[in-house]
């Protein structure tokens, strides 16, 4: 099964924070854009790390031809045509920035989004960027598209302050745009809220479809009442049907398991797919602790 991601990075601050530094990667087999790649550092506002360290937001970047982005021809060869960037946040501090790229080719569909607040109204949302590859009318409606706080996947999102993870949307009323997933296929939706030093709020939302999703298996971790271990909150799998029942009896500890290296140590985790399923783990930090853990395989 093809997906939709065509590769992913953590990139970490050096010892000295005045760089990043690629961390971990997984280019499955797009060996020049690894190799162009592996020997990179960014400075502060520099590339699409280093612009994402410097803004302290996420960023989409739908445009690799700019000379911004260092590695553009490389990028073009490899059918990459997108970039989304997440800071994971320690407060004013980034810990670390995670890159996703995406593909254009005609038989891949998805979209990935960035929702922000409206200046004339707090309690809204509107959408910053968005990529859609060849979603064309998916792409008019989102692009017109207000959402208040507590209303469909970004909103609903931003109210609970925390990811959420949403299944059958082509199905569903709470997703403003049902007619249009169900038209074009996509089926499962991410929101992820990050919040800003200041308190604003910016969503992710990653919109996969079963032919080429951007994870086969989506989850969402919290923390127990006594933050002792991680629990499965929620989620949505191609291969297993009731993920709830599945992960019934598992608590995860701390510096267990890829959930739990990756809560003990504050930072993203990516798993290469060389053994086993790719997995990327990303902690999600608010007020000094951690809020959820969500996990993709892909």
């Amino acid at each position: 099964m093809t997906s939709f991601i065509k590769a992913a990075e953590i990139w970490l601050p050096s010892s000295s924070g005045r760089f990043l530094t690629l961390g971990e990667a997984e280019y499955g087999d797009l060996t020049e854009f690894a190799q162009s790649s592996s020997d990179m550092v960014f400075a502060l506002g520099e590339g699409l790390p280093g612009a994402t360290w410097k803004a302290q937001t996420p960023l989409l970047w739908t445009d690799l031809t700019d000379p911004h982005f260092r590695r553009s021809e490389q990028a073009g060869r490899a059918g990459i045509s997108c970039g989304l960037s997440i800071p994971i946040m320690a407060g004013e501090f980034v810990l670390a920035v995670v890159v996703l790229f995406f593909g254009s080719e005609p038989d891949l569909v998805g979209a990935v989004e960035i929702w922000q607040q409206s200046e004339d109204n707090t309690a809204e949302l509107k959408l910053l960027d968005g990529y859609y590859g060849e979603l064309e009318r998916f792409e008019w409606v989102s692009r017109r598209l207000a959402i208040l706080k507590g209303r469909g996947l970004p909103g609903t999102a931003w109210a609970q302050e925390r990811p959420l993870i949403m299944a059958d949307l082509g199905q569903t009323n709470s997703f403003l745009r049902a007619r249009n997933a169900a038209e074009c296929g996509i089926s499962v939706g991410l929101a992820v809220p990050v919040y800003q030093p200041n308190g604003r709020v910016q969503v992710v939302t990653m919109l996969s479809a079963k032919g080429t999703p951007i994870a086969h298996q989506f989850e969402l971790w919290v923390p127990d009442v006594n933050r002792e271990s991680l629990k499965f909150d929620s989620g949505h799998s191609q291969s297993i049907e009731d993920l709830n029942e599945y992960y019934a009896d598992q608590r995860v500890v701390r510096g267990e398991d890829t959930l739990g290296d990756s809560w003990q140590s504050g930072r993203p985790i990516l798993v290469k797919g060389d053994a086993g399923p790719r997995q990327l783990v990303l902690p999600l930090v608010r007020r000094g602790v951690l809020d959820a853990m969500v996990r993709l395989f892909f």
